[in-house]
């Protein structure tokens, strides 16, 4: 699914490369670095392609990139995102942590030049297909 979706946006991006599919032992990995369960649309992208190169993170990148901003203390707390995402100036992408969970129907970006968290997203493929057709 996911890659076939894909295919559209390889064709006019030729900065797009979808790396080999990540593993089961990798994903859990997240879960365990960032104490949390990842959506179930996340686990089955990373296992189609582990990150696209461009926009989507691999999974060394989730954990690299959540520990990164969880450790910077000049702006609000950012524990409270997974980000899995970035648009190549400075700012990611992410879901929502909760106290029940990881919202996976919400996708906000955090902007790095002014703190801000904004809603771009109603979920990973959402994400993709705007900012790819250059709808964010």
């Amino acid at each position: 699914m996911w890659k076939e979706m894909m295919k559209e946006f390889i064709e006019t991006n030729s900065n797009i490369r979808l790396n080999n599919p990540s593993t089961d032992e990798k994903i859990r990995n997240i879960e365990n670095v960032l104490s949390l369960n990842l959506p179930s649309d996340l686990k089955n992208m990373l296992l189609e392609f582990d990150g696209d190169g461009w926009l989507l993170l691999s999974a060394d990148q989730i954990i690299e990139i959540n520990e990164m901003l969880r450790e910077l203390v000049e702006f609000m707390p950012l524990d409270c995102f997974l980000f899995i995402a970035r648009n190549g100036c400075g700012d990611y992408y992410g879901y929502p942590i909760t106290k029940q969970g990881i919202k996976d129907n919400e996708i906000f970006i955090w902007d790095h030049e002014y703190d801000n968290r904004s809603f771009v997203a109603g979920g990973l493929k959402e994400l993709i297909n705007n900012y790819y057709l250059e709808k964010l």
